[in-house]
C-alpha cells in the first residue's frame, strides 16, 4: 500500500508468523551439516510431507477445514528449498517437535578439499622417460 506525503497511516507490519527467525522458518548451513527449522505448529505429522527431489527437499502441509476460536480454517503451504551440493541425501532426517518446529537436516560430505586451505600435492618420481616432447 502506497503511502502519500502527509499521511499518517503507516504500512503493515509484518505478521509475526510469517517473520523469519526462532519461530518462523531459519535455514543453517554450515561446514558440517545443513538444516530447516520450520514452525508448522498448526499442523500434524499426518498433515506434513517432506520429499527430496534432485537437488530440493520440498515441505508441503495441509490441514481441512477445522474450528479454533474465530471460527473455520483451513491452512496449506509449500516451501522448497536448494540443498547444497555437498549434502549426503542418503542420510537426510526430519523430526517434529511437540511444540511444532519441523526440523530437517543433514550431514555434509567432507570432501577433503577446503577453498580456504592450502593442500601440497607430492611429486612422485617415475622410473621411465616421459613421452612429452622436450624443448
Amino acid at each position: 500500500v502506497p503511502v502519500r506525503p502527509g499521511d499518517s497511516r503507516r504500512p503493515p507490519k509484518a505478521l509475526p508468523h510469517l517473520a523469519c527467525g526462532r519461530r518462523g522458518r531459519q535455514v543453517r548451513s554450515d561446514r558440517d551439516k545443513f538444516v530447516i527449522f520450520l514452525d508448522v505448529k498448526h499442523f500434524s505429522p499426518e498433515d506434513l510431507t517432506v520429499k527430496v527431489q534432485d537437488d530440493f527437499v520440498e515441505i508441503h502441509g495441509k490441514h481441512n477445514e477445522r474450528q479454533d476460536d474465530h471460527g473455520y480454517i483451513s491452512r496449506e503451504f509449500h516451501r522448497r528449498y536448494r540443498l547444497p551440493s555437498n549434502v549426503d541425501q542418503s542420510a537426510l532426517s526430519c523430526s517434529l517437535s511437540a511444540d511444532g518446529m519441523l526440523t530437517f537436516s543433514g550431514p555434509k560430505i567432507q570432501t577433503g578439499l577446503d577453498a580456504t586451505h592450502e593442500r601440497a600435492i607430492p611429486v612422485a618420481r617415475e622410473e621411465k622417460p616421459s613421452s612429452a616432447p622436450s624443448s
